[in-house]
């Protein structure tokens, strides 16, 4: 059966989502099996995007890809290298939000090290880290979105609402990044799932740190968005190296606190 949309696919054109310019079209592919997806890139941010997403509600079927198998190990290691982070930074005394959190899974590891992390996503039921669930209009000391940024329907939204509306002190954010020209074989895009949506350049990054303020520094998938006064180098260091540094460090963990917390709650 012919794909009903398949019609709207090839406009030569579509708005940026990000910046508002133009958007030309790239390439056609098909995504979750049945349905053709056009692809279009913005020249002047460097935004690649799909045309309007109308499948989202069957790639979200599962709020977590069943092909996802890396979704606890990249959990541990985010968490080291967080950890390291923020403790070199001297920020334990914040609180923190993890954007687009999912399950929590995140959150409770970064709890268990005693970083007061609260998880926010509107798609997923926060399990692990039940109790601790945050909000995206309330004051951070950070924010995390850990592939979050691939997924973004509207990225204009979410970095005003983020780096121009709740001005955290670091905002560190995972997704791959690519370089012109774009190749259509590139793994990321991971057309069966039909979730990954927005695809950046560094050049995209940079310039929304720069228009709201930020140093921005890019490190094997990791963005860094920081207003805090900290040698470049350090910060770069601390990335590459965090979780091989992650066992010099010790941090008191929230898990008992919490629990005494959860129950006093249930009294």
């Amino acid at each position: 059966m012919p794909d009903k949309h398949a019609a709207h696919t090839t406009a030569p054109g579509i708005p940026c989502r990000l910046c508002g310019d133009t958007a030309r079209f790239e390439f056609q592919s098909r995504v979750l099996v049945q349905h053709d997806a056009a692809y279009y890139q913005c020249r002047s941010c460097g935004l690649l995007q799909t045309e309007v997403p109308y499948w989202l509600d069957e790639a979200y079927a599962s709020a977590m890809a069943a092909v996802d198998t890396g979704v606890m190990l990249r959990n541990i290691q985010l968490m080291k290298v967080v950890s390291v982070l923020l403790k070199s930074l001297n920020m334990q005394g914040g609180v923190f939000l993890d954007y687009g959190g999912g399950h929590g899974v995140f959150t409770r590891l970064m709890r268990d090290r005693g970083f007061d992390f609260h998880c926010w996503d509107p798609y997923a039921e926060n399990i692990f880290a039940r109790g601790f669930e945050g909000a995206p209009d309330q004051p951070y000391k950070g924010v995390t979105a850990f592939e979050v940024l691939e997924h973004l329907q509207e990225p204009r939204l979410f970095f005003d609402r983020i780096l121009g509306g709740m001005q955290p002190d670091i905002f560190l954010a995972s997704t791959e990044t690519f370089s012109d020209p774009v190749d259509r074989d590139w793994h990321y895009f991971y057309f069966p799932t039909g979730q990954h949506i927005a695809f950046y350049q560094k050049r995209t990054l940079i310039a929304l740190a720069v228009e709201h303020g930020y140093m921005y520094l890019g490190l094997s998938g990791l963005h860094l968005f920081a207003r805090v006064q900290v040698h470049a180098f350090i910060l770069r260091f601390m990335l590459r190296f965090g979780s091989r540094l992650y066992p010099l460090f010790r941090f008191p963990s929230l898990v008992m606190p919490d629990h005494q917390r959860l129950m006093n709650g249930m009294r």
